[in-house]
């Protein structure tokens, strides 16, 4: 490709791998779901309870899922500890440039605390767009274009078709 067109993606340049054990690194990501999962059903347990003591209230649905997520991931923790890998390649997972992970993750975090003061539809945009350019996409054709479309795309199936409002 001519690097003359400014729509044009900029090639890969050399950048650092990490490299980590693919059986501890499932786990870690297991255990941090657990515990996701554990805070998920404890604010479940808050909500209220409607009706007599028999029927289910408005948390029985959260603790149904809650429970399920649990018992999948306890399932896949079982089998990770017990599956021996069958390739040398299934041992380890490289990870190409870590710090623009890291960055990643920072900007998904960041918008998610920021969502209630700049609101749904501004998130959705900013969020969509600083992935796109933290992706290395540099067509700014596209990054200007694509996040407000799945905003408004996000707006319109919600609001105008299924009549959900973002209060």
């Amino acid at each position: 490709m001519s690097n003359d067109n400014p729509d044009a993606p900029l090639e890969e340049g050399r950048h650092t791998t990490l490299k980590i054990s693919k059986r501890w690194l499932e786990l870690v990501v297991y255990f941090v779901l657990l515990a996701a999962t554990a805070f998920y059903a404890r604010e479940a347990l808050n909500l209220p309870n409607y009706g007599s003591s028999g029927s289910v209230g408005a948390s029985g649905f959260p603790l149904l899922v809650a429970m399920l997520i649990s018992a999948s991931l306890v399932l896949l923790v079982i089998v990770n500890l017990l599956n021996k890998p069958s390739s040398e390649s299934e041992l380890f997972i490289e990870i190409g440039r870590p710090a623009q992970v890291l960055l990643t993750v920072i900007v998904m975090i960041a918008l998610v605390l920021a969502l209630e003061r700049v609101g749904l539809i501004i998130a959705i945009t900013l969020l969509a767009f600083l992935l796109m350019k933290l992706g290395g996409e540099t067509r700014y054709s596209l990054l200007l274009t694509l996040p407000p479309l799945l905003s408004l795309g996000i707006y319109v199936v919600f609001v105008l078709v299924l009549g959900v409002y973002f209060d």
